[in-house]
């Protein structure tokens, strides 16, 4: 790989004798979810509901109306995994007018599931208390195809498109996942991400940038090396967890590996700043707008190399057996440790 430097952020450049390509697809997944905000340890502390996911601040949303509004600016296309359990506590509303908010701005709203709101789920006037469990793996077929019921009838109440693509909670599956999701008529999944949770099931570990399990496509969350004292370890291409330097080094060399699609995950409370579980107290997160600005704008001005899609877009007809979690891409130990301070002085500072 040849190295070059751009301006202050020290990115990656595209090495003169890359060869001309078809723009490599690009997938932003936002997860936008409720928070249990420790309901389950203390009654008297309620779930939490729009706080989380629009991040208002004086009348103005660091968190969805950020997000919409900075995709609407560079006319990008991302994929919003909507978590819809969570009906079991709250009902249609407010996920509801959240989904359909999404979808009327021209995103892609597919379904996302952490069983663990199915704690308030009424069986016969009784709360279903049987089980805390906040995992899609491991799980009976009769449980996970109530997931996927109660999950896809809550898009269809919320009058949007039935959905097409899943993303597990917490990353958790296992083979018996993947065949609920096809019985429920689901065809992709971006539920693996190796930085985060590897599953138990090694079979499971995708060879490729992509893999069919039990006849669903799955789009595992980039992952890429990164020094840990003498080690190297998987770090998951995220917002929140990676500079802008090391997100655009990653796209090069995933560039140049010819790795596509590159999917990259965040949440709508990551570009707000929050104090304890009720998000009363909130501050925008420059830090993180900035990164996904930025890789937006890097997006827009090598268009003909790389492409923003959807999940539901990305063109199977030309996935590469190259692996999403390929141990040749990686960032400097210069790099890394800038991004650990920078995330560092963002966590301390609140006003910044």
């Amino acid at each position: 790989m040849i190295e070059r430097r751009c301006g202050t952020l020290g990115v990656w450049l595209r090495p003169k004798n890359m060869t001309s390509r078809r723009p490599f697809e690009v997938c932003i997944t936002i997860d936008t979810e409720f928070s249990i905000a420790g309901n389950f340890a203390d009654p008297e502390l309620l779930p939490v509901a729009e706080p989380i996911v629009l991040g208002e601040i004086d009348g103005k949303e660091h968190g969805l109306g950020f997000l919409l509004n900075t995709f609407a600016e560079f006319g990008v296309r991302a994929t919003f995994f909507v978590e819809a359990l969570q009906t079991a506590y709250f009902g249609d509303e407010p996920m509801g007018a959240i989904a359909r908010r999404i979808a009327e701005a021209g995103q892609d709203v597919q379904l996302h599931l952490h069983p663990c709101w199915l704690y308030y789920e009424a069986t016969s006037g009784q709360e279903q208390k049987a089980t805390l469990d906040d995992s899609c793996a491991h799980r009976s077929d009769a449980e996970l195809d109530h997931f996927f019921e109660v999950g896809i009838s809550a898009f269809s109440r919320w009058g949007l498109t039935r959905p097409v693509a899943v993303r597990s909670g917490n990353f958790e599956v296992d083979a018996n996942f993947y065949r609920a999701a096809a019985r429920s008529g689901i065809n992709s999944s971006s539920s693996i991400a190796l930085a985060v949770r590897r599953p138990s099931d090694e079979t499971l570990v995708p060879a490729g940038n992509s893999c069919t399990i039990e006849q669903v496509l799955e789009f595992p969350v980039f992952s890429y090396s990164h020094p840990f004292g003498l080690y190297k370890r998987l770090r998951p291409l995220a917002i929140t967890a990676c500079s802008s330097t090391e997100i655009l080094s990653a796209l090069w060399q995933a560039h140049e590996y010819g790795i596509s699609p590159v999917v990259i995950l965040t949440h709508p409370q990551e570009y707000i700043k929050h104090k304890g579980l009720r998000y009363t107290t909130l501050r925008p997160n420059r830090v993180n707008q900035t990164r996904l600005k930025t890789l937006l704008r890097f997006l827009r001005q090598h268009d003909d190399e790389f492409v923003a899609v959807p999940l539901y877009a990305i063109e199977q007809s030309r996935l590469p057996a190259v692996s999403s979690h390929n141990s040749e891409i990686s960032v400097s130990a210069r790099h890394a440790i800038g991004r650990m301070a920078e995330n560092a002085i963002n966590d301390l500072v609140w006003w910044y």
